[in-house]
């Protein structure tokens, strides 16, 4: 027969856990790839979409930066610069400041003080102050070009400033002429649903951007030297120069909790560099699709695998049903058999054990039949020479007496044990005589009248309470009455004999039956059976009672009739105290007469 090994449920829990473990490894693997790969896509597109910002912010940067040297060979300009009158130069200003649509338009002498500005109308002119602290003004002042950003120090807006050197005829830096843009309305399209852009400086502080709460933050900490170089400039004023809660990772920038793909330009002036941000949600939601994609194939395979392996299983099972099936018939055949071999063994048993038991009766009987015949005839002489000697002794007259004499001793003291014997001849005489009466149909209610009639001085003598319950109602087997009646008067008066030494003394007798045995049962208050005696005070000569009060015959013999009749005799203790006898006989539908 072919035999089919399962997976323990523990092995297969573990194959299953490490495919899915595989598998979300797998899963997470493909969603890293598929991430890694959008990063780099997205920067490409940042990349796009960050040239049209640059091109604007340089353009601007450099139409601004090629006014400045224009303006520093205006002949007014040169002569303002050498000392003349600014208020023609002034109003001049003005006019080119809202042409070129600057934020201030100036002139400064060698010393950085503004003598001519386009805002001279305004509360916050430039005239009159010194900006000789500037950088670009310290460019210009060594025959460069300058350009910085900073906060202005008499308006406090931001600007781009860019600077040229005013020469005079001996080409001698008489001056420098400026200009301020300011830039913010380049931010206001620098915020939109592709990205985010901002500009930082070469000290990484972002210097332009479309949300107020960045600008002039860094993304990096700042430097003892750099700060002190900052605040010597006043190059932000009053603004404080906070470091942004940011973190990087690769290309990916994290600013206040929100996450983006950083694509950096080089703006080729003022060392600044121009940061798009294209929010990083995007790499995240293909990537996801990347997943769920993963996953579904992946759940396809082992749903196919699954299939494949339910239909191996399935099979196998067809297969170890069969054979279950074959090896149940023959398990089925195998245990009649070894029911019959059980059964078989069982009533062996009882036939040998009833055989022991029917020996060793007829081997008692055998010697009782001996004992009973040697002694019945000299224990019936000396009963009467007993008698003879209580006789009166010749008178002197030679006359008799009629009475007898009585009260010697030793006399009394013979009859008593002569007694003893023929008693224990009497029930010897059971084991001698088996059957002698024929089994017909009789009253259990007839056997306990019986009996009673028997027991009843008995009782009264003890003084114990006589109960009877439903020992009336006719209950008809098939059996010897008086030899059933000699059974239950054993068992009444072994209670009695229990009940000797206890103050409460009450028999009590119960007849019952059901649909296949009838029952006589008798309780007693006595001192109850000792451990281990229910079944070995059926024995030949094992009795509880005293030493010389017994010979232990009584419910063996008991037991024998009982059993010639098909029934049992048992006996248990009591709850309550005491002990119950039960005799237990088959009605008539279910009796077997053993012809012995």
């Amino acid at each position: 027969m072919r035999s089919i090994i399962y997976n323990a449920p523990g092995r297969r829990t573990t194959i299953l856990f490490v495919i899915l473990v595989a598998g979300l490894l797998a899963a997470f693997g493909e969603f890293k790839l598929a991430e890694k790969y959008y990063v780099q896509r997205e920067l490409e597109a940042s990349a796009r979409r960050a040239a049209p910002y640059l091109t604007s912010l340089a353009s601007v940067l450099e139409r601004y930066q090629n006014i400045t040297p224009i303006l520093s060979e205006d002949r007014e300009i040169i002569d303002v610069a050498q000392g003349g009158p600014a208020g023609v130069l002034n109003r001049r200003l003005e006019r080119f400041s809202e042409a070129t649509r600057s934020e201030a338009v100036y002139l400064m002498d060698q010393g950085g003080q503004t003598i001519a500005a386009s805002n001279w109308q305004s509360e916050q002119t430039f005239l009159g102050h010194n900006y000789g602290f500037r950088p670009y003004f310290q460019a210009s002042l060594a025959g460069e070009t300058g350009e910085y950003f900073a906060v202005g120090a008499t308006t406090g807006q931001p600007g781009y400033f860019v600077s040229h050197p005013v020469r005079d005829a001996s080409d001698q830096t008489i001056g420098v002429i400026a200009v301020k843009v300011d830039l913010r309305g380049l931010e206001a399209d620098w915020e939109t649903p592709e990205g985010t852009v901002f500009i930082s400086n070469g000290d990484g502080i972002i210097v332009l951007s479309a949300r107020p709460t960045w600008r002039y933050g860094t993304l990096d900490a700042l430097t003892p030297q750099t700060r002190e170089r900052i605040t010597s400039r006043r190059q932000f004023g009053t603004a404080q120069v906070a470091q942004i809660d940011a973190t990087r990772d690769g290309r990916v920038l994290t600013i206040d909790g929100a996450r983006f793909v950083e694509h950096t330009l080089d703006v080729g002036r003022l060392d600044w560099r121009l940061h798009f941000l294209s929010p990083y949600e995007r790499v995240l939601a293909r990537s996801r699709i990347v997943l769920v994609i993963t996953v579904v194939a992946l759940s396809l395979i082992l749903v196919a695998l699954l299939i494949r392996r339910t239909e191996r299983i399935r099979n196998s099972l067809i297969v170890s049903r069969r054979e279950r099936e074959q090896l149940n018939r023959l398990n089925q055949d195998h245990g009649r058999e070894i029911e019959e071999r059980i059964e078989a063994e069982t009533r062996l048993q009882a036939a040998q054990k009833e055989l022991r038991q029917t020996s060793r009766l007829a081997a008692l009987g055998q010697l009782a039949a001996s004992v009973t015949h040697e002694l019945g005839q000299p224990l019936s002489a000396m009963k009467t020479y007993i008698a003879g000697a209580r006789l009166p002794e010749p008178t002197a007259s030679g006359t008799v007496a009629v009475e007898e004499r009585g009260g010697h001793p030793v006399l009394d003291q013979l009859d008593r044990l002569v007694d003893r014997m023929a008693e224990t001849t009497r029930q010897l005489k059971f084991f001698a005589r088996r059957g002698g009466e024929d089994f017909a149909d009789i009253d259990l209610a007839d056997v306990i009248t019986g009996a009673l009639e028997t027991m009843n001085p008995a009782i009264m003598t003890d003084g114990a309470e006589l109960v009877c319950v439903d020992t009336t109602q006719t209950v008809t087997i098939r059996g010897g009455r008086m030899r059933l009646e000699q059974v239950l008067i054993n068992m009444i008066r072994n209670a009695l004999d229990a009940m000797q030494t206890t103050d409460r003394k009450k028999l009590t007798i119960r007849l019952r039956k059901d649909d296949t045995h009838a029952r006589i049962i008798v309780s007693d208050t006595g001192v109850g059976l000792s451990g281990g005696q229910e079944t070995a005070i059926f024995e030949p000569f094992v009795t509880t009672k005293a030493s010389g009060e017994g010979l232990g015959l009584g419910l063996a013999i008991s037991a024998g009739i009982v059993n010639e009749h098909g029934g049992s005799l048992s006996a248990r203790d009591r709850m309550s105290g005491g002990a119950e006898f039960i005799l237990e006989l088959p009605l008539p539908d279910r009796t077997e007469i053993r012809d012995d």
